[in-house]
Formats: C-alpha cells, structure tokens, sequence
C-alpha cells in the first residue's frame, strides 16, 4: 500500500453509537448484577428477578452486536 493513502472511510449513522452503547453498557451492567446476586445467594438470599435482569442485560449486549455499525 502506498504511503499516505487511506481507504475510504464510511459516513458514521445513527446506528454507530447505538452499537456502542448496547455492546458496552448492558454487558457491565448485567456482570455487576449477576456477581450481586451471586453475593447475596452465599447468604441464603436468592435472588432470581436479579439474576434474570442481568442475564437479560448479558442478552441485549449480544443483540447490540448484530446491529450494522457503518
């Protein structure tokens, strides 16, 4: 490749952040729940309204992932 030539970039959407955001916040969010409950469960406080919040969260970190970026 030549020096100094770059391939075309593509114009960033709409989409571009959303991807961003679903790919980044749920995932953490659902990690931070799940490990709560995981605390709390030691206890003997079963939380399972939690533990499904952050699995859902996990899931739409996935669905962030098959949105088209650019």
């Amino acid at each position: 490749m030549a020096a100094g030539r770059t391939a075309p970039r593509a114009p960033r959407t709409w989409r571009t952040p959303l991807r961003l955001v679903l790919t980044v916040g749920p995932p953490l969010v659902g990690l931070f729940l799940i490990g709560q409950a995981v605390v709390a469960s030691i206890g003997g406080d079963i939380r399972k309204g939690q533990f499904a919040l952050g699995v859902l969260c996990l899931v739409l970190g996935a669905a962030g992932r098959l949105v088209r970026g650019r």
